[in-house]
């Protein structure tokens, strides 16, 4: 009896850490680069330990077949891998808003590390990502994303079929909507940027002698910053309503 209740312990406690792990590994905040590859399995198993009592009855009996078992620890990494390309999803709209502000800025060619996507990226595109994590981390947002993946359950049943299709068309839909996301939120330096050569453009129709472009760049740049200074807490606070949007539907 003993060696039956530790087997169906350990069973259902590597499940939820399949489903936990594979979405902490793609959650902005805990997976990258800087955060310690320890650090993120250390959260993965206390989740997983504080998870178990709760959600360890909706699990199956153990498989007889280890093909059924197999299926079932795919089914548990498919869903938290949704989960997680959907977070990193609701962050890229902070990509694009940061690659059009780039070009209109003209720091499109300066480039520093992205801790969301774990590579080299503009400076506008580091600089929005890594305020937003910060922004997401101050606002208890990562307890959202958590509470999620904790109510996940009720959403993907384990060891029902997961619905492959709707995975797909909520991924197209949500890319879709982040690329709109980031051109509203890039709108300021947009318009900024239109006024901006459209005057310097007018302005070496009357001067061709002189090389306007090139001496009105730091002027570009200052004001460009300017705006993007005015128009940075209003972005980021339209960034935080879509996020806690984009997680509502698997919060029960």
């Amino acid at each position: 009896m003993l060696n039956e209740i530790l087997t169906l312990d350990i069973y259902r406690f590597f499940m939820i850490f399949t489903r936990l792990g594979a979405a902490l590994m793609l959650m902005p905040g805990f997976a990258g680069q800087l955060v310690s590859t320890r650090i993120r399995l250390l959260i993965a198993l206390a989740l997983t330990l504080v998870l178990l009592p709760v959600v360890g009855t909706l699990y199956p009996p153990l498989p007889k077949r280890l093909g059924g078992l197999v299926m079932l620890l795919v089914g548990e990494a498919l869903v938290g891998v949704y989960l997680g390309v959907l977070t990193q999803m609701l962050m890229a709209s902070l990509n694009i808003a940061g690659t059009f502000i780039g070009f209109q800025v003209g720091l499109t060619n300066a480039f520093s590390f992205d801790a969301v996507a774990e590579q080299q990226s503009s400076t506008m595109t580091a600089l929005l990502a890594n305020i937003a994590l910060i922004a997401l981390f101050s606002t208890d947002m990562h307890h959202l994303m958590l509470r999620a993946l904790a109510d996940s359950y009720a959403t993907f049943v384990p060891g029902q079929p997961l619905p492959l299709d709707d995975f797909s068309e909520t991924l197209s839909h949500l890319l879709s909507a982040s690329f709109g996301l980031g051109v509203q939120l890039a709108a300021p330096i947009l318009v900024f940027g239109l006024i901006f050569y459209s005057g310097m453009g007018l302005l070496s129709r009357l001067a061709p002698q002189i090389q306007v472009f090139f001496v009105a760049l730091p002027l570009q740049v200052v004001a460009g910053m300017v705006m993007l200074m005015v128009s940075l807490p209003i972005m980021i606070m339209i960034f935080l309503r879509w996020f806690e949007a984009g997680l509502m539907p698997f919060v029960r």
